[in-house]
């Protein structure tokens, strides 16, 4: 135990005094440390640290959990707001989605062809679509007929179609005809403008069909020779057919010549660089042309040259469209030796029948500076036949130079005869001097149907070729093929007019007509007999007809006979 007032001793006193400095000195150093952390948190801008005594306590939670209550609280209002919106508008909402327009038609279409489109709109949501209204832009060459619903302006492209009801569908019929070149592509384009009935802004909804030109009402096709000489008038044949028997008459037929092609005749009138195709009577056949020229090529350094024809509809707005086309590409021959062969006026194609005669007209030139020697022309013609028969009879033939045939059997059905002309047949065949020229001409007639059983025949075609051998200026033997040409063989479809006139017992003129059909070769289809009757008539009606119905207008005093078929051998 120690005393309380027992002095200490000296080295214990400073060891006291020692550590109490040392004390000291550690309180001081963490003064100036917190002092230091204190002015870092709570110096201001300034450098000054504020009044402590004048900062309030705020009672309650802290910061972040009022933070978590606010979105949280927020987060249940989206909730309870977007679930009231679903309940109570569901039946009331509005997508674009479900207003549905389309448009259904063919996208290849034919020139010129009556053609039917639908526009289809509908409205597969429950509110309804008010001042609803359709507009349509048709494609280039569109020709409007009729609709379905008559539109709001004269230009047929409007139509105010007042509210679509919920779940409603309609439906535009357009039918009308596109006139346009061939392989154009054109498109339709439908705008559908409407107001639903829960909003008051216009909405509008589009659709488009792509569509192109196909294919043309018309066949067009040029006809010449495979080898032409310069310098020589050379015969080409156009033909233009309706596919559906419609009135050709308008159409422009423009051809495309080689900058060396001179045109020298033309059986229709060549103007504007083209030919149109113009109506004669009524009474005449304007669903088909042939359009016959002929034409010198001169001096060139190609080895072929070609001939385009181009068919043209030049009616209204419509100028210019390329509705067909053609070309014939011919070779060039160099020794200026022509040699061509016509039957009936044609140099390519011909259309015939039983019992008609037929004319051939064989003709050579020698264009060039040589003679030329030994020339012999050979004539084959393959024609249909029956019992190794030919339908041809050649032993009605008139051949005033009496030139050699030799007949022989190709096949079953066709019979081939060979006409060859020597000098011997012909002295000018000897030597044809340059610039000199050579024509034979003969007759064949093709049996008729009494000499030869039509019905029999299978084949429908007679196919004629020529073919000219000579030695040239320096000896050499050459062979130089004609034009070929084509004879179709037609049925011998005849129409007979009986007309017995009487008076009946009230003083009036009577007319017993009778129209009587035959038919011996090939079994026919969809015949129309036709006439217009003039005057104040009566139609009393056809006592009978064998076959197909009569028709007869009252107002147009138009009478048609329409037999779907007729076989041969059939009155």
């Amino acid at each position: 135990m120690l005393e309380e007032n027992k002095p200490l001793k000296r080295g214990r006193k400073k060891n006291i005094i020692e550590v109490e400095k040392k004390i000291e000195e550690k309180i001081n150093i963490d003064d100036e440390k917190i002092t230091r952390r204190l002015n870092n948190i709570y110096k201001d801008d300034n450098g000054k640290i504020p009044d402590m005594r004048h900062i309030r306590r705020a009672h309650g939670e802290s910061f972040f959990a009022g933070l978590f209550k606010f979105l949280f609280s927020l987060a249940i209002l989206s909730a309870l707001v977007w679930g009231g919106f679903m309940f109570f508008n569901t039946t009331k909402q509005f997508a674009d989605s479900q207003v549905d327009i389309k448009i259904i038609g063919p996208q290849e279409f034919t020139i010129g062809a009556t053609t039917t489109y639908q526009i289809v709109f509908k409205n597969s949501q429950t509110i309804a679509l008010n001042n609803t209204s359709l507009t349509i832009n048709y494609p280039t060459g569109f020709n409007f007929i009729t609709s379905s619903i008559q539109a709001q302006n004269s230009g047929n492209t409007q139509w105010e179609l007042g509210t679509l009801k919920a779940q409603e569908e309609q439906t535009l019929q357009i039918t009308g005809k596109i006139f346009s070149s061939l392989d154009d592509k054109k498109s339709w384009r439908v705008a559908l403008d409407y107001t639903p009935e829960n909003m008051r802004s216009e909405l509008q909804k589009t659709e488009s069909l792509d569509i192109h030109a196909a294919s043309a009402p018309i066949d067009i096709s040029i006809s010449g020779l495979d080898k032409i000489s310069l310098d020589n008038e050379t015969p080409y044949t156009v033909t233009v057919e309706s596919k559906d028997n419609t009135d050709l008459s308008g159409l422009t037929i423009s051809p495309i010549f080689p900058a060396n092609f001179l045109l020298t005749t033309s059986s229709l009138p060549f103007k504007n660089g083209g030919w149109l195709l113009q109506s004669t009577t009524s009474t005449t056949d304007n669903s088909k042309y042939l359009i016959s020229f002929s034409g010198k090529f001169t001096t060139t350094t190609d080895e072929t040259e070609n001939i385009k024809v181009q068919a043209k509809l030049t009616n209204g707005t419509n100028n210019n469209l390329v509705i067909g086309e053609s070309s014939i590409q011919s070779q060039i021959i160099k020794n200026a030796l022509v040699i061509n062969t016509a039957v009936n006026g044609s140099l390519t194609e011909l259309e015939t029948k039983p019992g008609d005669i037929l004319n051939f007209s064989v003709s050579l030139k020698n264009f060039g500076k040589d003679d030329i020697s030994k020339a012999q022309i050979k004539l084959t013609v393959d024609a249909p036949s029956y019992k190794k028969q030919s339908i041809l009879s050649w032993s009605d033939i008139k051949d005033k130079n009496n030139g050699d045939i030799n007949g022989s059997q190709v096949s079953d059905a066709i019979r081939r005869a060979t006409m060859v002309w020597t000098e011997k047949k012909i002295p000018e065949l000897h030597k044809i001097k340059s610039g000199n020229d050579l024509t034979l001409d003969f007759q064949l007639p093709i049996k008729a149907t009494d000499k030869a059983p039509w019905n029999q025949i299978a084949g429908n075609q007679i196919a004629v070729t020529t073919e000219l051998t000579f030695t040239d200026g320096s000896g050499t033997t050459q062979t130089l093929a004609g034009n070929p040409i084509n004879l179709i063989l037609n049925s011998d479809t005849d129409l007979q007019t009986k007309n017995d006139i009487s008076t009946d017992d009230k003083g009036r003129e009577r007319h017993d007509i009778t129209w009587v059909i035959n038919n011996t070769f090939h079994p026919l289809k969809n015949i129309v007999i036709s006439s217009d009757i003039y005057g104040d008539i009566t139609w009393i009606g056809p006592s009978s007809t064998s076959a197909g119905t009569i028709n007869f207008d009252p107002s147009s005093k138009h009478l048609a006979w329409n037999i779907p078929d007729m076989t041969e051998n059939t009155d």
